[in-house]
């Protein structure tokens, strides 16, 4: 045989496993012999005249033991074997394995779609996590994955989820209304913050809008430390005394912190905005940050000042401040308004959805004939110079969702310039070229007697490249 009995564990899926996926990895013991390995994927027919019977559904030869495939539908049987070929001679091949794909409460397209209005010229291979509906869609449209319901952390109590995307090391973090977690991508919790009130001093730790795992295996999330308001004052770059929980009398602002946990749990570096801004929320309420991990700086997006701010890690020393004049002056004043998701590209330049929001205005028609955009700036070198836009594409591009959105956002840079963009509240998604061509344009939407709308937060990237690591790790 080529295959031990001992062995049977490294077959996967196992039989009768109940997967919340249709693409899969499958896998077999390797055998230095095999030259070739061929996968074949059955769909049991469930009459009473064909018991036992099966439908051939997908066919795949490749050199590895490791195979990709996607199956047709959510919410059926299907049964699989592999065949041990060397070259043309069958070697072996394995039994009949049995497992099931579940219903998928999510993204079921009855009741949620992707509507395409410009298919992808480009990207093919691309798949993206969305937030809004906490699936796995590839190009077409088709949703792959769903984030599954684990108890306690992804149930209904748990609220909305957020910034679900893939790390490096091939697992999955985001963020619910009450913790972080990560998990691999069948569903296994790998880690989960403490959520112990070290940093917020309140009853929970207040995570909130994005979480990273950082090359190093440690953790960074946005949180809120509480302070009290007698104590926010003019900076002056020294530590404010955190709150007693004894002192009833006194009132606490919120402050929005950047936490570093390694996999312990334990806190390893934070940053408090009130120590250099000292506004007080909303003022010191972030939505994003970005570390830079080759030039350890660190970017944190304030976007209800519009501003966004740069500092050195890991002494936080305040660097650069661009956007609102805010306890001092910044560079590019004026140049974006509501900003979400900042990011370095591949240059090195600095990378924001500008929402173009402006949030001071008393009469909603303000608003009206401002359009979000997607901005690339250069940073200034010097003192002396100044925040420049390099690049910058409009979000009016057709009729069928508004032009400009209040809240949420995301552009991940995909190839030589191109960025993959989420619109937000406005529930366009788009993928625009370094050149500014269109080359994928859809609408998330959910059905409730008609098509509406369905609100996002942000979309991130999976490329092809990085499916093994993450069916696979």
């Amino acid at each position: 045989m080529l295959f031990a009995a001992s062995a049977s564990n490294s077959f996967f899926p196992v039989e009768h496993a109940v997967l919340h996926y249709r693409l899969i990895g499958f896998t077999v013991p390797a055998h230095h012999k095999v030259t070739h390995y061929r996968l074949e994927i059955f769909e049991p027919y469930n009459t009473d005249s064909d018991q036992g019977a099966s439908r051939k559904l997908i066919t795949k030869e490749t050199h590895s033991n490791r195979i990709i495939a996607t199956v047709p539908e959510f919410g059926h049987n299907y049964s699989w074997k592999i065949t041990y070929l060397k070259k043309n001679r069958v070697l072996a091949t394995t039994p009949e394995y049995h497992f099931s794909v579940a219903a998928n409460p999510f993204s079921d397209t009855n009741t949620t779609r992707l509507r395409i209005i410009d298919s992808a010229t480009w990207y093919y291979d691309l798949c993206m996590f969305f937030d809004n509906t906490r699936s796995l869609y590839n190009i077409s449209g088709e949703a792959l994955w769903y984030l599954p319901v684990i108890p306690g952390i992804t149930d209904s109590s748990c609220g909305r989820i957020r910034d679900l995307k893939m790390t490096k090391d091939g697992t999955i973090t985001f963020m619910t209304e009450k913790n972080v977690h990560e998990i691999d991508y069948n569903g296994n919790v790998l880690w989960s913050g403490p959520n112990d009130e070290l940093l917020s001093r309140d009853t929970t730790e207040q995570y909130h809008h994005e979480i990273t795992k950082l090359s190093n295996g440690h953790y960074m999330v946005i949180g809120n430390k509480l302070i009290n308001e007698q104590h926010v004052q003019p900076a002056e770059g020294k530590q404010l005394p955190d709150p007693s929980h004894e002192h009833t009398d006194e009132t606490y602002t919120p402050c929005g912190t950047v936490v570093e946990y390694n996999s312990q749990q334990q806190i390893v570096w934070t940053w408090n905005s009130c120590d250099y801004l000292h506004a007080g929320d909303p003022q010191t309420h972030f939505n994003a940050f970005y570390f830079d991990e080759d030039k350890n700086v660190f970017y944190t997006s304030y976007r209800n000042i519009s501003l966004v701010v740069k500092a050195a890690y890991p002494s936080g020393e305040v660097l650069a401040r661009y956007g609102a004049a805010v306890n001092g002056t910044p560079w590019g004043n004026g140049m974006f308004y509501s900003q979400h998701n900042c990011s370095i590209n591949s240059n090195g330049d600095l990378c924001l959805f500008n929402n173009n929001f402006n949030m001071l205005s008393t009469d909603p028609k303000y608003n009206d004939n401002r359009v979000s955009s997607v901005i690339v700036f250069h940073e200034p070198a010097t003192k002396t110079d100044s925040l420049k836009k390099l690049w910058e594409f409009s979000c009016d591009i057709d009729t069928f969702a508004p032009a400009i959105t209040s809240g949420g956002g995301s552009m991940y840079e995909l190839d030589s310039g191109d960025y993959l963009v989420c619109m937000g509240l406005s529930n366009r998604d788009f993928i625009v070229s370094n050149d500014k061509k269109i080359l994928w344009n859809v609408l998330t939407e959910t059905y409730s007697c008609e098509w509406k709308p369905l609100a996002g937060y942000r979309v991130c990237p999976v490329r092809k490249k990085d499916l093994r690591k993450l069916l696979f790790r």
